[in-house]
């Protein structure tokens, strides 16, 4: 399986976007023997998890590995809204393809920030070297 990172962007919104209910109730399994969408979406789930993304009650057994009770940890919530703007998400994916890099996820953090400034600059029509600028005359 080649990681996706718009299924872990999606993944990663289902589980915040839970409630405590649903959470209680859900649960990623894969069956070894299974390439479909839901067994894909869960082996993510479970890659989430081993990097400290998310955690849960994992389980497995002869056929299926899972995770119960999802749930984003911290850092999974600062990944989650470094990559939750469609705009800032679609611009991280451009510098990444632009760039000839495969995603990964330091680039996708980096990737993020950059993205993030660009779109601000687009709303203020500021740019960080301006305001870095008008930082330093004001504390100066």
């Amino acid at each position: 399986m080649k990681l996706d990172w718009d299924i872990v962007r999606d993944v990663m919104t289902e589980i915040e976007d839970m409630t405590a209910t649903e959470r209680n109730a859900a649960q990623f399994r894969a069956r070894f023997d299974d390439d479909g969408a839901d067994a894909t979406r869960a082996r993510h789930v479970l890659l989430l998890r081993d990097a400290g993304l998310v955690s849960g009650v994992p389980y497995q057994d002869f056929e299926n590995a899972g995770l119960m009770n999802p749930e984003l940890t911290w850092e999974g919530h600062q990944l989650l809204a470094t990559i939750r703007s469609k705009d800032v998400w679609e611009r991280v994916k451009s510098i990444a393809k632009t760039k000839g890099l495969a995603l990964s996820f330091d680039l996708v953090k980096i990737g993020g920030k950059l993205a993030l400034e660009h779109v601000l600059k687009g709303i203020t029509g500021d740019d960080a070297g301006n305001q870095q600028s008008r930082n330093q005359a004001m504390a100066g």
